[in-house]
């Protein structure tokens, strides 16, 4: 907050601003957390039928990411190549936002190749949102017979036209989440659940 004073006629009057980045940061903060919250009731419904509630976890994520880049000093880019927003983080960023994500579920997510999740999560955001443009050049027919041979392979997770690596994901969510909290109010943010 900076100390401003400002005059209205003879009269000074003194007040308190509030630092347009941090107002930006809490609006993106924000923006994410309620993505965030959407997706957790979309996946708390058994009657959904998409993978909306993955979009929404991939974009409360990417904002969150901007966020944090906005905390560190930097203008995130307006896309989605996440590695490169990644990288755009300062080191001690990185290794405190790393360290709370491992920290989130240990042995039960894989957080040793960054760069190939984040080109699963710009796959999904930007190619696999919209499953109609992804099989655009297969027919029905073709699409289904795809769908079963992978079936008939064992549904091999690596071998998936899409991946969304849900813990993974969570776990990042988790660690940015508590980078961002203890820089925009100050405190010790402990895990979010």
């Amino acid at each position: 907050m900076a100390d401003t004073t400002w005059l209205y006629g003879r009269i000074a009057v003194q007040f308190t601003l509030a630092e347009p980045m941090s107002d930006h940061a809490r609006r993106m903060y924000n923006e994410a957390m309620t993505r965030l919250d959407d997706a957790d009731l979309l996946s708390r419904s058994l009657e959904t039928q998409s993978d909306s509630q993955s979009l929404l976890r991939i974009l409360g994520f990417e904002v969150l990411l901007k966020c944090a880049l906005v905390l560190c000093g930097q203008t995130p880019k307006k896309n989605h190549v996440y590695a490169k927003l990644w990288r755009g983080l300062p080191g001690y960023a990185q290794k405190e936002i790393l360290a709370a994500a491992q920290n989130r579920m240990p042995g039960h997510a894989d957080l040793t190749n960054l760069d190939r999740l984040f080109g699963w999560y710009q796959f999904v955001f930007e190619r696999a949102r919209y499953h109609f443009e992804l099989y655009e050049k297969y027919s029905l027919e073709e699409q289904h017979e795809l769908g079963s041979f992978w079936e008939e392979l064992g549904a091999p997770i690596d071998e998936a036209v899409v991946q969304y690596h849900p813990n993974e994901l969570t776990c990042l969510i988790d660690g940015l989440r508590i980078f961002i909290e203890a820089r925009l109010y100050n405190t010790n943010a402990g895990p979010h659940y």
